[in-house]
């Protein structure tokens, strides 16, 4: 994509601030919920069984196994997905047409150095795709900065454009 020969180059509005590097995760159900659901498929399941005539040492194995399973989802740990750090220096780059009050089409993580000499806000070249997961830089002046992590959909916490 970016040593094409026809590789997209365009002039796009950016903005630096601090904040989230990635989006927000879903919220992860407590262990009282994990449980609770494994109770309730399991006798779902065991009714389903008993409404068949097998013997009835087959109900009661499935009852075990989905009284086990829900002891663990009970007992299990916390949510093992990363934490994010609460706030990262970050670049939101805007669409080609922009309006007042637009979210940016996405934000990246940027070195710390970099949102010094970007400045907080301005025009650039943007080269490669930008699209969440995609590849990107972008240039201002001479100087090109490259995306830290994949670049990452435009949220209600990043800030709008002409917006302070």
């Amino acid at each position: 994509m970016l040593t094409h020969a026809d590789a997209d180059v365009d002039l796009r509005a950016y903005r630096t601030f601090f904040g989230p590097p990635a989006g927000h995760p879903r919220p992860a159900t407590s262990r009282i919920e994990r449980a609770f659901v494994v109770v309730i498929a399991t006798a779902v399941i065991v009714g389903a069984i008993m409404l068949t005539d097998l013997a009835t040492e087959v109900p009661a194995a499935v009852a075990g196994l989905g009284g086990g399973m829900a002891l663990i989802a009970g007992l299990a740990g916390p949510d093992p997905r990363r934490v994010n750090p609460p706030s990262a220096p970050l670049v939101a780059i805007y669409p080609r047409r922009v309006a007042r009050g637009d979210l940016p089409q996405v934000v990246t993580r940027i070195n710390l150095d970099e949102l010094d000499r970007l400045g907080a806000d301005g025009y650039g070249s943007l080269v490669g795709s930008a699209r969440p997961g995609g590849t990107l830089g972008i240039f201002v002046d001479d100087y090109l900065v490259w995306a830290r992590t994949p670049p990452r959909g435009g949220i209600n916490l990043d800030p709008r454009f002409g917006i302070d």
